[in-house]
Formats: structure tokens, sequence, C-alpha cells
């Protein structure tokens, strides 16, 4: 039962691995989101994608519908571009382009244009359709087109002050309004990326870089296919040819690197980020392509190839002999092919000692004299591996075993050796510590130097290697994975299953598999991937040197891969804070109305990182919490204030320097003593306010309706005071005339109480002010759940204009109170541009127009003549989802106050 549990939980620990590889071998992030069009990223490090139902922010941990935090449409988007400070503007694939600002999760939307592609400079916004470029005046908003309509539109971009179009007649720059063809190519297919220094453009066959400052064209004909245009600072260019993404300087044209990419490749589109890490964009997922890896692909066909240093040069064996690599480029070594065999052959191994090199082959072993060229077979048959002991040669066979020859190329007796094996396969012979290794097919064996035999590891898998890290011995298995020896007993990691070969430097070990290099640390619980190697497959042999760089041959060609000298991870960050409200992105502090819950998402800002990255926090310097993800959830709050520290690390490393956060909680209104004090004011408040609002909204009826008022006064008015009159004497009488004043009083009442409250006024508060005193009103009514999000800026509104704003917010929250029987309110109070837009919102059973017409009052007369004051008449829509009332006003602002020292100063100014 014990032998099972063991093997139980080495399966388990297998099938772990294997998901946790899925998920984190390559840097390819997939989540529910199609036809990824474009990538921009922000200030802040966030990355945003845009897709088939809206634009995505990204932080390296979390995903954000913008659509979720705003009244972004949640459609599909071909187009999502960032202008600092704080600005995105998304191109929806229908129609519309929006503005969403990063600061205040405002969203506008700018224009009904169905915009392929969009670009931003300082001044405009250009937005390509198929036929026509529109311009958008950032400041004024104001509409221009400065190039009449065209038969195609292929391309715009936009650097610091200029924009560049691309069309079927030509290419185009733009400066301010000017327009000018640099380029009358008639254009069939093309790109274009605009640069600091002017634009690079790939016109139908031939790539062109335009010098705006010099007004100089480089040609260079030889990149005859190129997409996917990527600036990439300061003077390189990303392009993809054929699916392969490749690398070229921008002064001159000249490629520097091919075939950047794994593997070819159709992309949607190429992004490059502030760290300089390339994104290449698929229909439905995303990658960083890595620029720590380099690959000079072999062109032959040959999946098995083995590396060494030759003479100072670099030799690949590969399934076709021989080769010479050099600087990207491999020669074949056709004179030392044909002398081995004119049929070909594939290379096992290669391994040079003095002036001889030791090639085997599935057909043998061979000498070849690196200073005659000549080449002499000592052993027949298939070798799988070759290591020279003590000036002798140890050859791994396919089925022979283990044969020995002396560096004089004799073969020396085996036999000893052979008859411990437990299979006659042998996968690899090594000396460590003294002591020698057989690592076969069915198992290993070792022999100490008095030559006594030792059954090591038995697996139905074949060991593969062996190798030492400190004073611990690994075996790597082709099937079971890695194992280590500890105190006697042998132990599973999880890692890859199928391993070719073992390295080790330092405290580090490296294994070769099918699936990339690995690297294992004595302190980690499994292996990681080394970014980049994902796609690669490896053989024994295949790693010439490990240092700063591993330079080895895959079945793909020579890569070069930076190795991590030390694991380091920046320091954690807030991304967002979500609460049952309200989304916050990157806050400084916090304050919060309610203690129901937050979500603190946390993110490093590491796109490249694939190590796991452990997470802790801790509240007001309380005991530390572990996280199993980067989101922390806090529920029921005290009103307090809170500060909260977190902390992150890289497996088995040091946490790094906590960083802390401070926010405020205010709770109900009966969970603290200074609360009960400050809504009494404000009730007070609010009481002072109620009759300020009667006082001055009898004062202003007579200008806003003065018909209706003096009719009102004249009616209602005479009719009340006669009631009050008669109901005073009436009182004054008997039981029976008692009885009949209060009947007048109380008609009299009913007069007054509509007149009384039939209009809003600020009083001598300001809108502000007003505004929430009215959300409180909201607050305080059972049933309703009232939302109010206002963003009015510093400069001081003129006071009729805060009045006017005020009555139609005012009319619209009691016209849902009488008539809408809703469960909840939102109101949207924000300045854009020289306009201030003011949204009332609410769930209620929604006013048909007959409904409308037999509901009518005082209240949609004020709201009415308000509007047709301003010229902008008031928007309503209505549904059995609610009803929505949209009223625009003018930014009027109130005169400043001149200071007597300016006064004093401009009088003695000279003339």
């Amino acid at each position: 039962m014990i032998g099972n549990n063991n093997k139980m939980d080495t399966i388990m620990n297998k099938l772990l691995f294997l998901i946790f590889f899925m998920l984190s071998s390559t840097y390819c992030f997939a989540f529910n989101m199609q036809h990824l069009n474009a990538a921009t990223q922000d200030n802040n490090k966030n990355i945003y994608f845009s897709s088939h139902d809206g634009v995505y922010r990204f932080d390296g941990s979390h995903y954000l519908n913008l659509s979720s935090i705003s009244i972004l449409p949640k459609r599909w988007t071909s187009d999502v571009i960032f202008q600092s400070p704080g600005y995105l503007y998304i191109a929806y694939k229908d129609k519309e382009v929006w503005q969403f600002n990063l600061n205040t999760l405002e969203a506008v939307k700018l224009s009904d244009i169905a915009a392929r592609k969009l670009a931003v400079n300082n001044t405009y916004l250009f937005m390509l359709a198929r036929e026509q470029l529109t311009l958008l005046d950032l400041e004024t908003f104001e509409v221009t087109e400065p190039l009449g309509k065209k038969d195609k539109m292929f391309d715009v971009s936009a650097s610091a002050n200029h924009g560049y179009i691309m069309a079927n007649d030509g290419v185009y720059v733009i400066n301010n309004r000017s327009v000018r063809l640099i380029d009358d190519t008639h254009v069939s297919d093309g790109e274009l990326v605009a640069t600091p220094y002017g634009v690079i453009y790939f016109l139908n066959d031939h790539m062109t870089s335009y010098s705006y400052l010099n007004d100089i064209k480089i040609v260079n004909d030889d990149i005859t296919s190129a997409r996917h245009l990527r600036f990439s600072p300061p003077y390189f260019l990303y392009y993809v040819d054929r699916g392969s993404i490749n690398q070229a300087e921008i002064t001159q044209l000249s490629v520097l690197q091919k075939g950047i990419n794994s593997h070819p490749q159709a992309y949607k589109d190429l992004f490059v980020d502030d760290e300089q890490n390339l994104w290449a964009l698929d229909v439905n997922s995303f990658e960083v392509v890595s620029s720590k890896v380099r690959l000079d692909r072999l062109s032959i066909a040959s999946i098995y190839n083995v590396i060494a240093t030759v003479n100072g040069k670099t030799w690949i064996g590969s399934d076709n002999g021989l080769y010479i690599y050099s600087d990207g480029h491999y020669s074949a070594l056709n004179n030392l092919n044909q002398q081995i065999s004119k049929l070909g052959f594939s290379v096992t191994a290669l391994q040079q000692e003095g002036d001889t090199l030791f090639v085997t082959t599935n057909l043998g072993a061979y000498a070849i004299n690196l200073t005659t060229q000549l080449v002499t077979q000592f052993f027949k048959g298939y070798v799988i591996n070759l290591a020279v002991i003590n000036k002798q040669i140890y050859l791994s066979t396919n089925d022979e075993g283990v044969q020995i020859f002396d560096l004089a190329l004799s073969q020396l007796d085996s036999g000893y050796i052979n008859k411990f094996l437990s299979h006659k396969t042998a996968w690899a012979t090594k000396n460590l510590g003294g002591i020698l290794y057989i690592a076969n097919e069915k198992g290993l064996i070792s022999f100490n130097q008095r030559g006594d035999a030792s059954i090591e590891l038995e697996k139905y898998a074949p060991i593969a290697d062996i190798q030492l890290l400190g004073n611990t011995l690994y075996a790597a298995t082709y099937g079971s994975g890695l194992f280590r020896k500890i105190n006697g007993q042998w132990e599973s990691i999880v890692s890859p299953l199928y391993i070719n070969e073992l390295h080790s430097l330092s405290q580090e070990l490296y294994l070769s598999t099918n699936h990339g290099i690995h690297k294992f640390s004595m302190d980690d619980a499994y292996t990681n991937l080394l970014e980049g190697t994902g796609d690669h497959s490896f053989t024994p042999n295949g790693i010439l040197s490990i240092s700063d760089k591993i330079v080895a041959v895959s079945n793909q060609g020579v890569i070069r891969v930076e190795r991590k000298k030390q694991e380091t991870i920046p320091n954690s960050r807030i991304s967002y804070i979500r609460t049952n409200t309200k989304t916050y992105l990157n806050p400084e502090t916090l304050k919060v109305n309610n203690s129901g819950w937050l979500d603190i998402a946390l993110t490093n800002y590491s796109y490249t990182l694939s190590d796991h990255i452990n997470y802790q926090y801790r509240l007001n310097m309380s005991e530390w919490h572990d996280i199993p993800t980067p989101l922390i959830q806090l529920n029921k709050l005290n009103p307090d204030n809170y500060t909260l520290e977190y902390r992150s690390k890289v497996n088995g490393g040091m946490w790094s320097k906590p960083q802390s956060f401070n926010f405020f909680v205010s709770g109900p209104w009966y969970s603290s003593n200074s609360a009960l004090w400050f809504y009494a004011l404000i009730l007070i408040s609010l009481f002072l306010g109620v009759a300020s609002f009667v006082f001055f909204w009898l004062q202003s009826f007579h200008r806003v309706f003065k018909s209706h008022q003096k009719q009102l006064q004249r009616e209602g008015l005479s009719v009340a005071a006669i009631n009050l009159a008669n109901g005073i004497d009436l009182c004054g009488g008997d039981q029976i005339m008692v009885c009949k004043g209060l009947d007048k009083l109380k008609k009299a009442h009913e007069i007054l109480s509509p007149i009384a409250n039939s209009h809003a006024s600020l009083g001598q508060n300001d809108l502000a002010t007003a505004i929430d005193m009215l959300h409180i009103k909201c607050l305080s009514r059972d049933g309703i759940e009232s939302e109010f999000n206002i963003t009015l800026g510093n400069e001081v509104l003129t006071k009729q204009l805060q009045c006017d704003i005020y009555a139609v917010l005012y009319h619209a929250v009691e016209n849902i109170f009488k008539h809408a029987s809703a469960t909840k309110i939102t109101v949207h109070l924000n300045k854009i541009g020289n306009k201030l837009i003011l949204q009332v919102l609410d769930n209620g059973k929604g006013l048909s127009m007959f409904t409308r017409s037999i509901n009518f009052g005082l209240g949609y007369y004020v709201m009415n003549s308000i509007a047709k004051e301003y010229k902008l008449p008031i928007k309503r829509s209505s549904s059995s989802k609610g009803t929505k009332v949209v009223a625009q006003f003018p930014v009027i602002l109130q005169p400043k106050k001149i200071q007597k020292s300016e006064l004093h100063t401009s009088k003695y100014q000279p003339n």
C-alpha cells in the first residue's frame, strides 16, 4: 500500500506539473477575447487590447473590460490608441469613435465614423475610414477632411507633430492642416509607421525610410514583403515577412535579425511596450516574442542536431552530416561527409581530443584527423553517445552496451561492465566524483573505483543522463521526469517527463527536453522553462555552453538564450480597486462610503516573468496573510483609517520591501458618533436649504412662468387666503365651528403645499453643496438606491447657471419619486469640453407618451423652459427598463474679481 501511495503521489505531481507547464511554459496569454486587432500602453504600464466585445485592460495579472466600469459600448473594436497624459481613443468596427479618460473613467463619443485605424498627435486625432481621412481637433473638437475621397485608404500613423497617410495614389504628410505628397507611387499594397524622425513605409514591393527634417528617402529593394510595421525606440523597426518577425534599423533600413519568432505564423499586429518587449497579436491570443532569444535557422530538414567547438569554430552535427556554423550561416563539410558516408548519416555526438575529432553516428564511430582531414572508422553500429574518460573512449551504443577504446583507437574489453547492464541499449556514460555511471534503457548502474557494481535506479523508462548538483545526484529519465537521491532514496521532482540531457552550473541544473530548456535550483519545488525555448526540441549534446548566455542547437537551428543571473522582481503595485459601487484605476489613496467589500488587484507589471510569484498582505500592522492570487478581498471593514501593506517574492527568494496604501472606510450613520453630528448638521442645512429653495422659487417664478404664476397667485393664493381667513374665524367659535375651521385650514394647506414645492432653488448654497444635499435626500428614501457621479472641476459657474442646472436635476429626481416606481437612481453631471451634460437615469416602469401626457406637471414645464432659454432641448427616452433624461448646458463662468493690488498696478502703467 505504501508503494502504491508513493506511485499515486508521483502521478499526481506529474499531472499538476503538466497543467502548470501548459499554463506557464510560454508567455502566451489567452482568455475569453476574440479578434485582437491592436494594442497600446498607458503611462502606468497597463496594456489595452481591442477585441470583439470592447477594450480590455491587462496589467500582467488581471483582465478588465472597460465597458464594465464605464458607458463605453461593449462592441467589436477595430483600433485603440493612447495619448498622454491619460486618454484612450477607441474605434468601433461598425461605427463610432470614443474618447475614454483613464483618470475619471469618463467616456465620450467623438464621432459616428466607422474608422479602420486611428492615430493621434499633439493636436489632432486621425480617423481613417476605407475611402476618407477625417481629422478631429482635440481642443476645439472641430472636424476637417484634409484629403479628398480616395479609391482606398491603406494606413495612417502620427508622430508628435505630423501625420502620415498612405492612399492608393501615394504617401502624404500632414502638418497641422497642410497636406504634401512625399511619394506619388501608385499603391496596391502597403503600410506605414511614424517615427520621431519621419516615416517608414512598405509600398508594393520595397521598404522606404523618409526623413521629414532632411526630406530624404532611403529605399531597400531587398525587403519585398513586410506587414505590421512597428517602431521601437530609438532606431529599430520590427515587421513580419511571410510569418517571420524581422528587425531592421531605421537609418539605413539594414536588416539586423531575421526569424525572431520561433516559427512562422500569421499575426494580426505587433506591439512594443515601454520595456522594449515585442508582442505579437493573434486572432484570440497574444504573446511576448522574447528579445532575449536569438535564433539562426538551420534551413536543412534536420530534427536531431548536436553542437561542439572544434579548433575554435562551431561545428553542427545534423541528420544530414557535418556543418560549420558562423554568424548565422551554415556551410556543409562535404569532404568529411563524403568520407563518412555518401548515402548520408545522422550525427549523435562530437568531441575533440587534441588534433582528433571523434564523431559518433547512426552508422558507427569515426576519428577525424583535423590536420590531414582524413576519416577513420573505429566502430561499426548505432552509437547513441560518446564520452572520453581517463583517456579512454566510451561509446554508448544502441544494442551492444558500452564499447571502450583507447585514444589510439584500439578496442578494450568491456565485458565486465556490460554483464551488469539490465539492457544492452546504453544512453550515456559519465564519471562523477570518481564513480562511473552507465545510464541504460532499464536503469542506472554505478561502478566505484574498485570496480564494484551497484544498481542505483531501476525504472521502466530509460535513464537518459545523470549529473551532480552540489553533492546530490540527479537522474533524468525519458518518460518519467527528473529524480534526485536524498539519504539513499530516490525522489521525484516535478519536471518535464521526457528529458534528454543534464548540465550543471553553480547551484543550477539545466535540462534539455523535447519542449525547451528547463532550469532547476536546489531550493525549487519544480523546474522552470527558460524564456523563449518552449518551441524548441533538444537532443543529447545539443548545448554548447552555459554562461551569461546559453548557446545550443535545437531542431530549428542555433539558439542563444540570455540567462538570468539573479532572480529579481519589481515591486508590486495596486492595479485597480473595485467596490460594490465603483472601480478605481491605479489609485494613490481611497475613501469609500461603505464597508461592503473591496477587491484590491496587485500586479508587478512584469509581462515576461515566468517564475511563480507569491503574495502577502496585512492591515494596520497585523500578521501577514498569504493570498493564492494577486487579488486581496476585504469584507465588512469597520469604519476606520487603514494602512494596507503588501509584498511579493519569486520561488525561494526574499520577500520584497513592503509597499503601503492608505484608505478610509466610513460606515453607516449609527457606526460613528461624529457621523451623528455630521448628519444633524446636514439635516439643519437641508431644512435651511428647503426654505431658501421656496423663497427663491417664489422670486423667480414670475420670470420663468409669468402668466402661469399670475394665475396661480390669482386663483390659488386667493382661495387659500379666503380659506385661511374663514378657518381662523371659525376656530374662534364652538366645537362645530372649530371643525369647519380646521377643514378650511386643511383646504388652504392643500392649495399652498404644491405651490410651495413646485420649484427648486439653491439659496445661498453652491451647486455642489446642493447636489450633495439632494443625494442625501435620495439616500434617506426607503427602497431606492442612488448613485451620484459629479465632476465639475474647480471653475466657478455663474449663479444663474447653477440654479438652472439644479432645478432640472431636482425636478427630474422628483418625477422619479412620484411616477417611476424605481429602485435605483443614477445621476451623472460631467464637464465635457465647453458643455455640462446632466444625465438622470432610473430603473422604473418607464413612461409612455400617453402616461407622460396625463401625468403632466409643473416640473415638466420648469425643465423645458430652462432648456429653451439655453437653446439646448432636453432629451428623454423611456422603456420598460426605465427612463433616461439628458440635459446640456453651456459652461458660463463667474467673472473673476479684480484685486485692489491689480487696480493699483494698472493705474500706474506707463503709456
